[in-house]
């Protein structure tokens, strides 16, 4: 073990994410140097860092070799699950055939085509939000003046909370809710939302508190279906067989909090993005129908999931390591966005780039079932607050998630006339 290169420790630290975001000059040198590399930090579980982006893909494809199943998050060791323990049947932690199974009771209401048909009602949600936002019904003034607000809280948050409940068929008066259960699972090592010492537990309780609050729609769907996402699970078969009311739940679980915290954090890291590159986003003001490839570029720019990981079955040579079954690797997907040698000067902010095949919905299998409905969401929000509040400008210092799994955006004050 003592032979193994060793990873820069800097590249999983959740308190240098929280204090200045990712590390990528850390992940930079890592790519150069040991692209992938052995990380102990006597914390957390071991696990083969691994930080380009053919190596990343290349293990996506491989469901094979790189399993699911064992966990796609690390854990402190001081908080590790038994493995006799019973697991919430979640469809990010399947492997085949089990997850394609899954995964094809949703397709057919995430396919592209179904998205593009909500897109007018998700561009009236914006203008509706951005009503909000400019008569002062939304947001906390920051400093005490009518034009300071919260853009995570006013903006950012609602819309993709908002379209997932909609989706479920739950009120979206429970959105304020949802986001803290959503914070506390996400957050779980920010003392904001979760707890430091007790992560784990922190995200028991979340779940819990947000299994009991599906259940009643599950209850209700099962006597009275309706054109909602919970009857559809309901309803669903697997090899002829019902889906058990804690599958049912898996199902909810995951897509109230996969369904927001990505587009969240995309959206206030997006607009972020734009407000530090004023010509760049002066440019997509002039030009909307730059707006598409703006936002494949931003989402290649702001990548909110840092990591998957998955365990190897078998011993595997990549990059000139040899990984031994049973070890983990985990895919930095922001360090595979920047790698140069996919991306011609990966560290612009460049809306022309073509191609632009980012990683930032992952790869393979397990890749994003949402992707089409966030690219939506993202081009509306932005679209209608670039037309709306074309000054908006920074008010204070950003806030960031103290996260190692998602690059998370908890508060960014704004002003809304320059």
């Amino acid at each position: 073990m003592a032979s193994r290169p060793l990873a820069d420790l800097a590249c999983f630290d959740p308190d240098r994410f929280e204090r200045h975001g990712y590390p990528h000059d850390v992940w930079t040198r890592m790519r150069a140097e040991q692209p992938i590399a052995w990380h102990d930090d006597g914390i957390r579980e071991p696990f083969w860092a691994i930080t380009r982006y053919d190596d990343i893909a290349a293990i996506g494809k491989d469901s094979e070799t790189f399993i699911s199943s064992p966990g796609v998050t690390i854990l402190r060791r001081d908080q590790m699950i038994p493995a006799n323990a019973p697991r919430v049947p979640l469809m990010l932690t399947m492997d085949p055939p089990e997850h394609h199974k899954n995964r094809m009771i949703l397709r057919e209401r995430f396919k592209p085509s179904v998205m593009r048909a909500l897109e007018e009602h998700i561009v009236a949600r914006c203008r509706e939000i951005a009503d909000d936002v400019a008569a002062r019904r939304v947001g906390t003034a920051v400093d005490g003046s009518d034009g300071t607000i919260d853009f995570v809280e006013a903006i950012a948050m609602r819309l993709p909370l908002d379209v997932i409940l909609e989706l479920l068929g739950v009120p979206t008066d429970d959105r304020d809710q949802m986001y803290l259960w959503s914070s506390a699972v996400i957050g779980s090592e920010d003392p904001d939302y979760g707890n430091v010492d007790l992560p784990r537990e922190a995200i028991m309780a979340a779940q819990q508190a947000m299994f009991g609050y599906f259940a009643r729609f599950i209850a209700a769907r099962r006597a009275a279906p309706r054109e909602d996402l919970v009857s559809l699970l309901v309803e669903a078969r697997i090899d002829g067989t019902p889906l058990t009311d804690m599958e049912i739940l898996g199902f909810c679980f995951l897509l109230a909090i996969a369904g927001n915290e990505t587009t969240r954090n995309a959206t206030s890291g997006a607009m972020l993005a734009l407000i530090e590159h004023p010509d760049a986003r002066a440019a997509l003001t002039a030009d909307p129908a730059a707006m598409p490839s703006a936002v494949e570029e931003l989402l290649r720019w702001v990548t909110p999931i840092v990591y998957m990981a998955r365990t190897a079955t078998r011993d595997i040579d990549i990059a000139g390591q040899t990984v031994r079954a049973g070890e983990k690797v985990v895919l930095f997907y922001p360090s595979a966005n920047r790698d140069e040698r996919v991306f011609d000067d990966p560290f612009a902010l460049d809306f022309a780039r073509k191609p632009n095949r980012h990683l930032t919905f992952g790869f393979g299998r397990h890749s994003c079932l949402g992707n089409d409905l966030a690219r939506i969401e993202l081009r509306a929000v932005l679209a209608e607050v670039l037309a709306r509040f074309p000054d908006l400008a920074l008010a204070g210092p950003v806030s960031r998630l103290r996260s190692n799994f998602v690059g998370g955006i908890k508060q960014m004050p704004v002003r809304l006339h320059g």
